[in-house]
């Protein structure tokens, strides 16, 4: 594991960007809402309900797409690493985490947080190496709405 740190999650998001971009914030649609991700080249939020309490951010490398079986929902987008550290949290509350340059496959997944402690949810970021990168839901739950990705761009807000 590569990072690991509780966070109150504002705006119902989770925020993966470069350094260096002025507003690291995307405007989401029903099909972002949908597919539980707003994506753009350096940026992309996933989307978290709303909840009481913390919840626990775990990030870390793997050499393959594993989800849990726990997993309430899972989505996987493209993740190209070409400055550090990488920004993880939430707008206004952001973690520097050093993540190798590359290009990766940037799996989000969505776990029950109680058998873990007090959190609402924890929330996995897997980034995993590939040559070719690509947008796919992983596992479909209650917070996502399509088994397909619908939109792979978003506009920053």
């Amino acid at each position: 594991m590569i990072a690991e740190f509780p966070i109150t999650v504002l705006y119902t998001q989770v925020v993966v960007h470069l350094p260096g971009l002025p507003r690291p914030g995307l405007l989401w649609d029903d099909e972002h809402v949908a597919q539980g991700f707003a994506w753009s080249e350096g940026i992309v939020s996933f989307g978290v309900p709303d909840h009481d309490g913390e919840c626990l951010i775990r990030v870390d490398i793997a050499d393959a797409i594993n989800v849990s079986d726990a997993a309430e929902w899972a989505v996987q987008t493209p993740f190209d690493v070409t400055a550090t550290p990488v920004k993880i949290g939430t707008i206004g509350n952001l973690k520097d985490v050093n993540v190798p340059p590359g290009k990766f496959n940037l799996m989000f997944e969505a776990l029950p947080g109680q058998p873990v402690g007090d959190y609402a949810f924890v929330l996995n970021l897997i980034f995993v190496r590939t040559e070719e990168p690509e947008f796919k839901i992983l596992k479909a739950g209650d917070e996502l709405t399509t088994d397909k990705v619908l939109r792979r761009d978003a506009q920053h807000g």
